[in-house]
């Protein structure tokens, strides 16, 4: 688990570097771990521990796949599901949404989940391009160890793997906020 943890702490890349090709330094398409992190006070309070470089915080660990069976990947993903997705498939968006929808006027409606109108997940992806960097690190079987690197680690924005964190509650209640805000009657 080490050798994981040292490599979701080397110097981060910023996504347009990560969406580069693999071969040039881009995420690859392997099963791994990732982690996100942003500069101090990026995100409205939260806080979460510093990177041996000292200039970012890390936010969240994420795995792909989530079991064997998946087909999922670190480039999948990292570049698909969260910097080219939305909300109603992404964990970390969610959470991001959740936590900004106030400073930047984010607006929601209702899927089958709450949502952000098609315009904001433009934004949110925008915001994440100018202020998320991420690391990865390549391993055969994720699920095997995220636990245990969530609790090394400790990403404020983890809910699973995560519940003794001190901002558990603050994530957790402004996500229901979040939901209920386009939540059907």
């Amino acid at each position: 688990m080490d050798d994981v943890i040292d490599l979701l702490v080397r110097t981060p890349m910023g996504l347009p570097g990560a969406a580069g090709p693999a071969e040039q330094g881009g995420v690859p398409a392997e099963p791994g771990l990732y982690a996100w992190w942003a500069r101090p006070g990026t995100l409205p309070g939260i806080t979460g521990p510093a990177h041996p470089e000292g200039r970012l915080e890390l936010i969240y660990v994420g795995i792909a796949p989530s079991r064997a069976s998946s087909r999922a990947r670190l480039r999948s993903r990292v570049l698909g599901n969260h910097a080219g997705g939305n909300t109603g498939s992404s964990t970390l968006l969610r959470s991001l949404a959740a936590l900004l929808t106030d400073d930047q006027g984010y607006r929601t409606r209702w899927t089958s989940r709450t949502v952000l109108e098609p315009a904001d997940e433009q934004r949110l992806t925008a915001w994440m391009r100018e202020h998320l960097s991420l690391t990865w690190a390549v391993h055969p079987a994720p699920w095997e160890v995220e636990a245990g690197i969530i609790e090394q680690l400790a990403p404020p924005l983890n809910q699973a793997d995560n519940r003794a964190h001190a901002l558990y509650a603050v994530v957790r209640e402004a996500r229901a906020r979040w939901t209920a805000s386009a939540r059907p009657g």
